[in-house]
């Protein structure tokens, strides 16, 4: 990918779609905000996930150990991942804990922290270490880190997620896995909810632009290729409407221009026509007038046909 395609990517669009997707079996118990600001100031938190009820559980590899307020940071792929990165979310986090309404009023035990990230911060993890934090892996692609805060923390590696109802994530990373992604499709097609099919769009974009020579091969496979009609089926319809649009518009102003010109041609051809018919009227002859006025002898003719 050219450093121009990374520039237009819109990362965050693509990872909010696959969050949204990740967390659609329980839309009417949590809310999602993206962006959540935590003063008037431009200073906000990527994302913030809250549960409506108290005894909600959000039963995937992400959302286990969801407690009220749930911060989520995502860094795309050509974004770093470092301490002083983690600790800027956990300054984050103790502002958004301290702006309640009343003392105390949003509890440090009721909020959690969620990175997440394409590939497994290593160098992070190592640093961490060496410090005597701890970093533990709870399910395939979920870091938990000890010894920091007593706010949990997770750092989440996108590319290391087995959790089969997070496909909308592990997809958008580069080298996705064949067997995910049509996975993904299949169901994505599917979907009838238009927030859903938004969703997966953006995911879709994310996932197509990284991966573009495997998604060149699912469109030769006749099952793959109708699963991404049907999941474009609306942005091809968008598509056929502009053109169509844009070929009226285009239609319109060529025949206003056309019109322009045969207008301009005809009042020029209307003007040659008085003058020749006046010079003739008062006795000039045809080649006279050709000579001095410089019209062709075949139109002075032609002219002179006319008024006979």
């Amino acid at each position: 990918m050219t450093e121009s395609e990374k520039q237009r990517v819109d990362w965050h669009s693509g990872f909010e779609g696959g969050l949204m997707l990740s967390l659609r079996a329980y839309a009417k118990d949590i809310e999602v905000e993206r962006e959540h600001p935590l003063s008037s100031e431009p200073l906000r938190i990527d994302y913030l996930v809250i549960k409506k009820r108290h005894d909600v559980y959000v039963d995937n590899a992400i959302g286990r150990d969801y407690r009220t307020y749930n911060i989520i940071e995502y860094k795309n792929p050509n974004d770093e991942l470092n301490v002083d990165v983690l600790w800027k979310v956990i300054g984050y986090t103790c502002i958004f804990k301290s702006l309640g309404k009343t003392v105390d009023e949003i509890k440090a035990s009721e909020i959690t922290i969620s990175i997440f990230r394409a590939a497994k911060p290593v160098k992070l993890f190592k640093n961490l270490r060496e410090k005597g934090v701890r970093v533990e892996e709870q399910d395939p692609g979920v870091y938990k880190v000890y010894g920091m805060i007593d706010i949990p923390i997770s750092v989440v590696v996108i590319s290391e997620l087995r959790d089969s109802s997070l496909k909308a994530l592990s997809v958008m990373r580069k080298k996705a896995d064949e067997d995910t992604v049509r996975q993904f499709l299949e169901e994505a097609s599917k979907y009838t909810e238009p927030g859903d099919k938004r969703f997966a769009d953006a995911v879709l974009q994310i996932s197509t632009m990284s991966n573009k020579e495997l998604y060149d091969k699912l469109k030769g496979d006749t099952s793959m290729c109708e699963a991404l009609r049907e999941l474009m089926a609306d942005e091809l319809k968008d598509a056929e409407n502009k053109g169509v649009e844009l070929g009226i518009e285009k239609g319109i102003v060529q025949g206003i221009e056309q019109g322009i010109e045969q207008g301009i041609e005809q009042g020029i051809e209307q003007r040659d026509f008085d003058k020749i018919s006046d010079m003739l009227r008062r006795g000039k002859k045809p080649e006279e007038i050709a000579e001095f006025c410089d019209y062709p002898l075949d139109q002075i003719l032609d002219v002179q046909n006319k008024l006979k």
